[in-house]
């Protein structure tokens, strides 16, 4: 198969995730007692405990130390082996481990129980 046709086929296989990951509405998200927003990037109103938005903001700083030295098959934002895109909201590349990217996953989908609308 030609280069380029798996280049593209790569890209499908991301870009289709990423866009079917869940878009965070948090304008008007308020948490309930307990929980505080995740802030995995500005306006991320997912509501998390304060631990979960500290290591999200952990994970912000340390992303550049996760992804492999001169790019790879995915560009720029190739993470290094055994980590993955932590997708925790659409166009989240931050390279994380697989738990950590299911706690992100995990996290989306409890959201609803953590906020006081």
């Amino acid at each position: 198969m030609p280069t380029k046709t798996l280049l593209k086929i790569s890209a499908a296989v991301i870009a289709a995730p990423l866009a079917l990951a869940i878009t965070v509405d948090t304008a008007a998200a308020v948490c309930k007692q307990g929980y505080v927003w995740r802030d995995a990037k500005d306006g991320d109103g997912v509501c998390v405990t304060p631990d979960d938005r500290a290591e999200a903001k952990k994970q912000n700083a340390n992303a550049a130390n996760n992804l492999q030295r001169g790019g790879g098959a995915y560009g720029p934002n190739t993470c290094r082996q055994g980590y993955v895109w932590r997708e925790a909201f659409g166009g989240d590349v931050v390279c994380v481990t697989p738990y950590e990217r299911d706690k992100a996953k995990r996290q989306n989908a409890d959201n609803a129980r953590h906020t006081a609308r």
